[in-house]
């Protein structure tokens, strides 16, 4: 039924359905993310990082809610596959025991702040082009996407790198390793796609030359 709809490498989606799926998407995060707030709230755990952790994830409800269809969805269902375990493996991370360890917790606390600061600030940048699947939508190139070419995929690694530093379980630093590595991989797919739906995104790229890490990676 879907391959009317593709074109190449890339899936063009009716307005309907793009609409329907993110009502779905959005039902799904906010139901997801409500219950773990009324959790915080109740067993007494709301403290300035959850507070903010809160916010975070209204806004990016709030980004479901409101975002404009895309141009161009990738086709590959491997892709699209990575892409959806990067976003959704961030709901695995809860459950583990705390450490008791005071500079562990310390050192959380602080990658937790500038993870949640990246992602609020990368959000509030995206906006309406914000998406889990690799698709096209209006490109980002000033703020953080001036320094960095996926400053949300940052954001999630360095809150996740947070999470594991208070849980320093084998099961959450497998979980990290593995969902860093499919932002790292989401991020090489999606620029190939872009490169290929938007000829914009190459002069982008020559301007913003790293991915993660200025002068670095």
């Amino acid at each position: 039924m879907l391959r009317r709809f593709v074109q190449g490498n890339s899936l063009t989606l009716p307005l309907r359905w793009q609409r329907w799926l993110d009502v779905y998407i959005f039902l799904n995060v906010f139901g997801f993310f409500a219950w773990q707030s009324w959790k915080v709230v109740t067993e007494s755990r709301l403290d300035f990082i959850e507070g903010l952790f809160i916010v975070h994830n209204v806004i990016l409800c709030l980004c479901f809610a409101l975002r404009r269809p895309a141009r161009a969805i990738g086709a590959s269902l491997s892709h699209q596959a990575v892409a959806v375990c990067a976003f959704y493996s961030g709901m695995l991370f809860v459950g583990a025991e705390p450490t008791a360890d005071p500079l562990l917790s310390a050192f959380s606390w602080w990658t937790l702040l500038i993870g949640m600061l990246i992602g609020i600030f990368s959000l509030l940048q995206l906006g309406k082009s914000f998406g889990v699947l690799i698709a096209v939508r209006e490109l980002r190139t000033t703020g953080l996407y001036g320094w960095i070419r996926h400053p949300m995929y940052l954001s999630d690694i360095v809150m996740r790198l947070g999470y594991f530093l208070s849980h320093p379980t084998l099961f959450v630093g497998i979980l990290f390793v593995a969902s860093s590595a499919c932002y790292v991989v989401r991020a090489i797919l999606e620029e190939r796609f872009w490169m290929e739906q938007e000829p914009a995104y190459v002069d982008y790229m020559q301007r913003v030359r790293h991915r993660f890490i200025p002068g670095i990676f």
